[in-house]
């Protein structure tokens, strides 16, 4: 009875840390940097290739009009596998979802998150799920992912 209940908790902690496709839950977090309140900011995961941002209806997404200090965001597993950013946007259509050509306030801070079907599938020395990849250095963080920190664009530009 023992061994039988041991191996049913062991099976649901292995289970609730693998996706049906066998990717781990994941979190990123990060500080947010210069952003005022009271701009009905949101902050959003946004697929990133060939320099653009793209929209998937998919993606997490929070909305805070008073929107400072820090974040934890965690990963969905149900988007395709490839580049994504986190940013800040001003929701300026009040839809509650980033939308393309909305005003985009954090500037890049040389990171990719990387959502991979097989290690080294984009970068290598990526794994299996996400990572965090920097561009600045080609260092790849793959189980604890923070220092995603987000600065805001200054004013102007």
């Amino acid at each position: 009875m023992n061994k039988t209940l041991a191996v049913a908790v062991l099976g649901t902690l292995a289970l609730s840390s693998c996706s049906i496709f066998g990717t781990r839950s994941a979190a990123v977090s990060g500080q947010l940097k210069g952003f005022g309140a009271n701009q009905n900011l949101g902050l959003a995961i946004v697929g990133y290739n060939n320099g653009q941002y793209t929209n998937d209806s998919t993606q997490v997404q929070v909305i805070d009009k008073f929107l400072t200090g820090g974040f934890t965001l965690t990963l969905p597993r149900d988007v395709p596998y490839g580049t994504y950013r986190v940013i800040v946007f001003r929701d300026a259509n009040n839809d509650g979802r980033y939308t393309a050509g909305e005003p985009v306030l954090s500037r890049d801070n040389g990171k990719f998150l990387v959502y991979s079907q097989r290690d080294n599938q984009f970068f290598a020395g990526t794994k299996l799920g996400w990572n965090i990849y920097n561009t600045a250095n080609r260092d790849i963080q793959t189980t604890v992912l923070n220092n995603y920190d987000l600065e805001a664009v200054p004013a102007g530009q």
